[in-house]
């Protein structure tokens, strides 16, 4: 009896998803309740791109009970992106979304909210180059390798990992609000503990992202997460006070002066409050401080343990810098192996595997398939960036696949109808692209350039560092020690 009673359950089940993913991408068959959570394992980047080998370029999944569509074909997202932008802007907002702002910040807001506080960023952004704001990154990076001036010959093996987290958030937090924290300190930054704390949370998961009958299980969670991004938001909180205060229209002093500006002559000045920019803030601060320390983290990695690569990289600053200078933005241009090593660290090692995943807000017709409204839409950065279709050799760290006389399939360059930039999405793609870009390409430019013309790095045993990544939040590193030697 109960045997033909379950089997009526399971026959009743399979004929309801059956007919709930009518006309949907195919992927592999869902569990009640859980979905396919359960195969998602220790390394879902991992698990999603074994989805997209077996089933094709859109596939359909199940987190829980929210139907998701995984996208790791670049013509297929050039399509969505071209012809349906309008119907998949919007984020999904789950729990832990809601939790860290919600529809009050930049990264999960939609309409006119985001389309007037983005516009305002953005602008800010561009007139930070005109005042010359970048020239306080390049003091955190002067400030950074002096402190690693300190190990250098000594043969004493250091853990890079804090320093270069700290000069990542002296990178923002200077750059926005004329703030920084001493290398030498042993006093963590608010900053920093705040979202230390954040990462800890989110990065052990949150089945009640997409369980959410579980809800009640992770209060003390949901708690501290809270707390957490509330420490930040009081941050900026009392940094935009105190700009406001000091403010000197005519001398601009960081990012957040030329943000008020840009709200003071905007003609609907009364839709800005301090409380959303503050939250928009934090998104910048938090977002921006995790990329570039992560990519800076796998650098050294990579390059450590690819010493014909790092010399060249020192070679090139060489002949374009010239020794006893500083290398500059203006030089960027002319340092062609230095720019595809970080192409290549993001590529090899993204630190976003997955883009923020948005939500159809209409059918969307793609493929041959349909997007129903409402479904989860994810982009898989890592499954793009390790498509063999696209890469030689995928796996392999090689920095030569981005040099312009070896862009093709034989070295791993552009394939078919999809080039390089198309396939290569570390700061996402459309209107949703990371706002703070630009910003981030410079903190990475002026540190790399600055450590690998001043130092030799090698891995302190000898031995190849191991370059597995640990999946959290971000794809990070396992933490290393290298030592470092002054270059002559």
């Amino acid at each position: 009896m109960y045997l033909i009673l379950s089997l009526i359950i399971f026959l009743a089940y399979v004929a309801y998803h059956k007919k709930r993913t009518n006309g949907m991408p195919p992927g592999p068959f869902p569990l009640p309740v859980i979905g396919n959570l359960h195969q998602l394992g220790k390394s879902p980047y991992k698990s999603l791109k074994s989805f997209s080998d077996k089933y094709g370029g859109l596939t359909t999944i199940f987190l829980g009970s929210v139907p998701t569509v995984l996208i790791s074909e670049p013509n297929i997202l050039r399509e969505i992106i071209i012809k349906n932008n309008d119907s998949i802007v919007d984020r999904y907002i789950s729990d832990s979304g809601f939790i860290i702002g919600a529809e009050r910040n930049l990264l999960f807001s939609k309409g006119s909210f985001w389309i007037k506080y983005r516009k305002i960023f953005a602008s800010a952004m561009v007139n930070a180059r005109k005042f010359n704001i970048a020239s306080r990154i390049e003091q955190q990076a002067i400030s950074l390798n002096n402190y690693f001036g300190t190990y250098a010959n000594s043969q004493q093996a250091i853990n890079p990992h804090d320093y270069i987290r700290r000069y990542s958030l002296n990178g923002v937090i200077d750059y926005s609000f004329s703030d920084s924290v001493e290398y030498e300190s042993e006093t963590h930054h608010i900053v920093i503990r705040a979202a230390e704390i954040m990462e800890e949370i989110l990065a052990t998961g949150n089945p009640h992202d997409y369980l959410p009958f579980l809800k009640p299980f992770y209060t003390k969670k949901r708690n501290m997460l809270a707390m957490a991004v509330g420490q930040v938001w009081d941050y900026c909180n009392d940094a935009i006070t105190v700009h406001r205060k000091t403010l000197d229209q005519e001398k601009p002093r960081d990012l957040l002066d030329l943000i008020l500006m840009e709200i003071e002559k905007s003609e609907e000045k009364d839709f800005f409050d301090d409380d959303s920019l503050s939250k928009c803030l934090t998104d910048l601060i938090v977002a921006g401080h995790e990329t570039v320390a992560i990519t800076l983290g796998w650098m050294i990695l990579f390059l450590s343990n690819h010493q014909n690569v790092q010399q060249k990289v020192y070679d090139e600053l060489i002949s374009v810098v010239g020794k006893g200078n500083l290398p500059a933005l203006a030089h960027r241009k002319d340092t062609s192996y230095l720019n595809a090593c970080i192409q290549e660290t993001m590529r090899i090692r993204t630190a976003a595997p997955l883009a923020l995943p948005r939500i159809a807000s209409e059918d969307i017709k793609v493929g041959g398939y349909t997007i129903p409204k409402g479904t989860q839409v994810m982009m898989s950065v890592y499954g793009m960036a390790s498509d063999e279709r696209y890469w030689k050799d995928p796996h392999i760290f090689n920095p030569e696949r981005w040099l312009s006389n070896s862009n093709s399939s034989e070295n791993g360059g552009s394939v078919g109808n999809s080039s390089q930039s198309e396939v290569f999405i570390p700061f996402g793609v459309g209107p949703r692209m990371c706002v703070g870009m630009g910003v981030a390409k410079d903190e990475l430019y002026y540190c790399a350039s600055q450590m690998f013309m001043n130092f030799k790095w090698s891995p302190a045993n000898g031995k190849q560092i191991d370059d597995e990544g640990v999946a959290r939040i971000a794809l990070e590193y396992k933490e290393y020690q290298v030592v470092l030697e002054r270059r002559k």
